[in-house]
């Protein structure tokens, strides 16, 4: 039970900083959030809220560990895939309640910010939100339905990206709702200072 609880709340902080990312870097625009081409709702052959038996058979690469309420890790040479998913434990109608895929992780070696750029603007057309400093931060793709995340770090005073995240919008609102009723107002407090 432990480990569980410490899992949601990891996936609460994770959903809390990358929304904050969002957030900030749409703001840093002034503009009313501007949407991306040719973002799919999912990712690869899979939508969001498909239950973990769907996902499982469509993963990208082979698969190299799985929790069955939690994620899926898979590798195809130098890609490494995390589907993470979200599942409730908790409910208010005490029905069993499916994993539904809630984000997809991408890790690769470092790549140059530029060559990672060009293929994502190529693909989902000019970010519609970053937020960059001193060669760290993110840059954002932005649908009704999904958020793309390219994490940028800084190497050698250089901007490079080794991570990418596809994230559901319509979850992480899902995931919001299930926080509020899960922790108590002390505990959404703390998790919010715990935020990066």
């Amino acid at each position: 039970m432990k480990r569980k609880a410490v899992c949601t709340c990891i996936a609460m902080i994770m959903l809390i900083y990358t929304q904050s990312i969002i957030g900030q870097a749409q703001n840093k625009n002034n503009a009313q959030p501007a949407q991306s081409k040719n973002i799919a709702d999912g990712y690869g052959n899979v939508r969001w809220g498909s239950f973990y038996n769907d996902v499982k058979p469509n993963v990208m690469g082979r698969i190299s560990y799985t929790d069955e309420k939690r994620i899926i890790v898979t590798k195809d040479g130098e890609l490494e895939y995390r589907y993470g998913f979200f599942y409730a434990e908790y409910n208010q109608t005490n029905e069993t309640q499916q994993p539904k895929l809630f984000y997809v992780i991408i890790q690769f070696p470092y790549i140059a910010l530029d060559d990672i750029k060009k293929k994502m603007v190529e693909k989902y057309g000019p970010p519609t939100g970053e937020l960059v400093k001193n060669n760290q931060g993110a840059y954002v793709w932005d649908s009704e339905s999904t958020a793309i995340i390219a994490w940028i770090d800084s190497y050698e005073k250089k901007p490079f990206c080794r991570k990418i995240t596809y994230l559901s919008k319509i979850m992480a609102k899902d995931i919001n709702a299930y926080h509020t009723l899960v922790f108590s107002k002390k505990e959404q407090e703390i998790l919010k200072q715990i935020q990066p």
